[in-house]
């Protein structure tokens, strides 16, 4: 059995508007499941902690998880993460959004058993650096703070600012990263991720 990483928090980010969705993207249904209890059941199964990010605690009181709002408002997923650290004790934080619902233990573990020191560590696709799922460390806290009050609210700028070990899905052979992070921001994202997942919808909320 798998010991359980007590060190670290997991987190999941709630925060956002799910404009191009039409609907909350946290909600929407897999395998019999809402998105976000997907995840939290996958970050479970790493963590012993596990919190969620969200101006919005209501709709997802069934998951008996605890649900801290952003201190800066409206600032996005940059804003997320500073208050997960802010209402977290952990030295460092596990983050993903909730747009990624195919992720698996073996992902978040494979950025774990790295060794790094740096302030954060996530994987890239095609170049294209992936923020919302990785590992942040308390010593970026202080910039972030920063940016936040600056108003400098990019996620990507903020990552390219830190000391960041970024990943490329090419050197991963264990799984398909590329797969297991794939965003679901619209309903043809979603669609598609059902049809080439052989999912079902039976879960919407």
């Amino acid at each position: 059995m798998i010991e359980l990483r007590s060190d670290i928090a997991g987190v999941i980010l709630a925060g956002g508007k799910s404009s191009r969705m039409g609907q909350d993207k946290a909600l929407l249904g897999m395998n019999g499941k809402p998105f976000i209890q997907q995840i939290a059941e996958e970050l479970q199964k790493v963590f012993t902690r596990v919190i969620i990010v969200s101006d919005r605690a209501v709709p997802y009181k069934f998951l008996d998880l605890p649900v801290y709002e952003d201190i800066f408002k409206n600032c996005g997923p940059l804003a997320g993460i500073h208050s997960a650290f802010s209402h977290s004790r952990s030295d460092k934080i596990f983050v993903v959004s909730t747009d990624t619902p195919l992720i698996n233990p073996g992902a978040i573990r494979y950025l774990l058993d790295l060794q790094y020191t740096n302030e954060a560590i996530v994987y890239s696709i095609d170049d294209a650096i992936q923020p919302l799922f990785g590992i942040y460390d308390r010593t970026c806290l202080s910039l972030l703070e920063d940016h936040l009050t600056k108003k400098q609210y990019s996620v990507l700028k903020f990552i390219k600012s830190i000391d960041t070990n970024i990943i490329p899905a090419s050197s991963v052979t264990r799984f398909d990263v590329s797969q297991l992070l794939m965003n679901i921001n619209t309903q043809e994202d979603y669609r598609c991720m059902l049809r080439n997942s052989f999912l079902d919808s039976s879960g919407d909320v």
